[in-house]
C-alpha cells in the first residue's frame, strides 16, 4: 500500500504542477455505494460495503482527460457463510483512467472510464481475519452536470474489479471541481 500511495501522490503532484499551466486540472470527491460478490465453488455471497471516492483528473483535450483515483473503505457489511456471520469490507482502491466525453450543451457531459484499479477486499469473523488483493481492468460511465464553470454534480457506475471468482461494482455520487 505504500508504494501505490507513493505512485498515487506523484502522479497526483504531476497533475497539478501541468494543470497550473493549462488550467485543465480538476477534482472528484463522492461516495460508492459499492456491491462486494464473491463466487467460488465453496460458497457465493454479496456484501454492499461503501466507499469515498476521490479522482485527480486532466484535460488532455476538449473529449479526453487522463485521471488518477483513490478510494477509501466506509464501513462493511455482514453475511452469512455456512451459518457464520462474516464481516466484509473494501480497504481501498487506487487506479487510473482514460476518459473519453462529450458535451451536450454548456452543462451537461457523458463520459466513459476505462483503465485499471489495484483493490483490496477482506473478510473477518470472530478473530479470524482474511485479505486479497489484485489488480484488473476497470470500466464504467456516467453524466456530470455543471452548476458553475468550476462546480458540478457527478454520478457513474463503474466495474473496479471482475476476477477470480470475485467481482467489485458500484455506483458514485459526487461533486466535481475545477481549478
Amino acid at each position: 500500500m505504500k508504494h501505490t500511495a507513493r505512485m498515487l501522490a506523484v502522479a497526483a503532484a504531476s497533475l497539478t504542477a501541468l494543470g497550473a499551466h493549462a488550467q485543465g486540472v480538476y477534482g472528484e470527491l463522492g461516495y460508492s455505494a459499492l456491491e462486494y460478490e464473491e463466487n467460488c465453488a465453496a460458497f457465493r455471497s454479496t456484501i454492499k460495503p461503501g466507499m469515498v471516492r476521490g479522482i485527480v483528473g486532466y484535460e488532455l483535450s476538449p473529449n479526453l482527460a487522463a485521471e488518477a483515483m483513490l478510494g477509501l473503505g466506509m464501513g462493511s457489511d455482514d453475511v452469512r457463510v455456512g451459518g457464520v456471520t462474516v464481516k466484509g469490507k473494501v480497504d481501498n482502491m487506487v487506479g487510473a483512467f482514460i476518459k473519453p466525453k462529450v458535451r451536450i450543451g454548456e452543462s451537461f457531459e457523458l463520459f466513459g472510464r476505462l483503465g485499471a484499479t489495484n483493490t483490496k477486499v477482506s473478510a473477518s469473523s470472530g478473530g479470524f481475519s482474511v485479505s486479497d488483493r489484485g489488480t484488473g481492468l476497470a470500466y464504467g460511465g456516467g453524466a456530470s452536470y455543471a452548476f458553475t464553470p468550476r462546480l458540478s454534480l457527478n454520478a457513474d457506475y463503474m466495474n473496479y474489479y471482475d476476477r477470480k471468482g470475485g467481482k467489485v461494482d458500484g455506483v458514485t455520487l459526487g461533486m466535481g471541481f475545477r481549478f
